[in-house]
C-alpha cells in the first residue's frame, strides 16, 4: 500500500492535501507535515494544503488558497478524513484525478481510489510518521516533526486516551530527538483563552449528571454567542467533563445555527461510535461527532448515550 502511495505522489505535478471539517491538531499536523515530506522530496512538484484557516491552529500551519482549476488532473489526498461528508471541500475535489484517502477512523466510507486506513493508530500523524520512515525519498525534518507531535499530543489528549500505545510514546520519542519543543507543543495544547476558560465555567455550573454517569450540557446558539468564542474554540472544553471521577461517558451539544446542533460525544471506556453514526455521525468507540437538525433529536441522543451505561440497555 505504501509503495503505491509513493507511485503516485511521484506521477503527479499539483498535490493537493485535505482534511477534515472543523480540524483538529491531528488534522492540521498531518497536512503540514505530509505537505513538507513531499516538497523536500519533490521540490520541483506543487503540494497545497487546503480547507478553512483556523487562527487557534496557526501555530501548526496555515492553508494555502486552492482555485478550482488547480484540482484537475491533480492527485488529492484526503488525511484524517472518515467519510466525504467530513471533507473540508467544496467539491472540487471530485474532479482530481486520482484520490488518496489516508485515515485512523473505522472505514466506513472508502472513498479513495487507494485506501490506506489504520484504525488501529492512535492518530493519522502517526501514519504520516510512518510514510516518512518507509518511503525512501522522505526525510523527516524538525519542521516536519513538529507538526506530527501536535497532532499525535492532540488526538491522546496529551497522551491520556487509550489508543496511546507503545508505538505512539515511541514515535513521540524519535519526534523529540530531532529537537522540537515539545514543552512549547505542549503548552499551545493546554492554552486556552479568557472566553473559553468562562464557557468552562459556565459548564461546569451547568452540567447534568445521570445517575448512569452519562454527562451532557446543551448550549444553545444565543448562550453561546454571548462567549464569543473564535472557530475551533468550542473544541477545548470537551475533555473538560471526563475529568469528573463519576462521568462514564459525555457529550457537548452547540448550537451553530437556529436547530442545527453539533454534537461531541465522548467515553472512558463504553464505545459510543455506534450512537454518533445511528445520528448521522461517527468517529472513533471513545470519541466521535455527529451534527443534528433537531431538539428532539438531542433529546434522543442524549437518552441513547445516558442507555449506553445501564444493563441491556435499560
Amino acid at each position: 500500500m505504501i509503495d503505491e502511495i509513493q507511485k503516485n505522489i511521484e506521477n503527479y505535478d499539483t498535490i493537493i492535501i485535505l482534511r477534515h471539517q472543523n480540524p483538529d491538531p491531528d488534522a492540521i499536523g498531518s497536512q503540514t507535515a505530509l505537505k513538507t515530506l513531499i516538497h523536500e522530496a519533490y521540490p520541483q512538484k506543487k503540494v497545497y494544503v487546503t480547507g478553512i484557516d483556523l487562527p487557534v491552529l496557526d501555530w501548526i500551519g496555515k492553508m494555502d488558497n486552492v482555485s478550482p482549476e488547480t484540482y484537475k488532473d491533480s492527485l488529492v489526498i484526503a488525511v484524517d478524513t472518515a467519510n466525504t461528508e467530513r471533507i473540508d471541500n467544496a467539491g472540487e475535489y471530485k474532479t482530481a484525478d486520482k484520490i488518496i484517502k489516508i485515515d485512523h477512523h473505522p472505514n466506513v466510507d472508502p472513498f479513495g481510489d487507494i485506501n490506506w486506513v489504520r484504525d488501529d493508530f492512535s492518530s493519522c500523524a502517526e501514519m504520516i510518521f510512518t510514510l516518512s520512515q518507509e518511503i525512501p525519498t522522505f526525510k523527516l525534518t524538525k519542521e516536519c516533526a513538529y507538526s506530527l507531535y501536535s497532532g499525535i499530543v492532540g488526538d491522546t489528549n496529551r497522551f491520556l486516551y487509550g489508543e496511546t500505545s507503545y508505538r505512539t510514546l515511541s514515535i513521540a520519542a524519535q519526534l523529540a530527538k530531532t529537537g522540537i519543543n515539545v514543552s512549547e507543543i505542549g503548552l499551545h495544547e493546554d492554552e486556552i483563552s479568557t472566553q473559553v476558560a468562562r464557557l468552562e465555567a459556565y459548564i461546569l455550573d451547568n452540567l447534568k449528571i445521570t445517575d448512569s454517569g452519562f454527562g451532557y450540557i446543551v448550549i444553545r446558539k444565543d448562550t453561546l454567542d454571548r462567549f464569543n468564542l473564535d472557530d475551533g474554540e468550542i473544541d477545548n472544553v470537551v475533555p473538560l467533563i471526563g475529568r469528573i471521577n463519576n462521568v462514564n461517558n459525555w457529550i457537548v451539544v452547540s448550537e451553530k445555527d437556529l436547530n442545527r446542533f453539533r454534537v461531541n460525544l465522548r467515553s472512558k471506556n463504553v464505545s459510543i461510535n455506534g450512537v454518533a453514526e445511528e445520528f448521522g455521525g461517527g468517529g472513533h468507540p471513545l470519541a466521535s461527532g455527529a451534527y443534528v437538525g433537531s431538539m428532539d433529536q438531542v433529546k434522543a441522543l442524549i437518552k441513547a448515550m445516558d442507555s449506553l451505561n445501564k444493563p441491556n440497555g435499560n
